[in-house]
């Protein structure tokens, strides 16, 4: 039953942001979408599953996403208008997951 709750939740914040991207208000938007709401849920959970220890290091691994983050949105903003939406967001994707890659090979 946890599950389906978590599911909802983040289905929501998935919903209110897709709503306010389709009303033009990209910030409102981008703020929901970075509001820590799931990372908040998540430390609350394992926080209840299993106590404080693993909340810190998973603290800290969020940290290690920051620069993959960054190089995502960083590729999309500039190659959205020269390769098309799709080309564009799979090619985020690709760059997210290999700086992740490679930040992990080299901490």
């Amino acid at each position: 039953m946890k599950y389906v709750l978590y599911f909802i939740i983040g289905g929501t914040v998935v919903s209110v942001s897709t709503w306010a991207g389709s009303l033009g208000r990209s910030w409102l938007a981008a703020f929901v979408s970075t509001l820590p709401t799931l990372t908040v849920l998540t430390f609350i959970l394992i926080y209840q599953n299993a106590g404080e220890a693993p909340t810190v290091p998973y603290a800290k691994n969020l940290l290690h996403f920051v620069v993959p983050w960054i190089a995502y949105v960083g590729f999309y903003i500039l190659t959205v208008n020269r390769l098309g939406f799709w080309v564009a967001l799979v090619g985020s994707v690709v760059v997210f997951v290999g700086v992740a890659a490679l930040s992990k090979l080299v901490m």
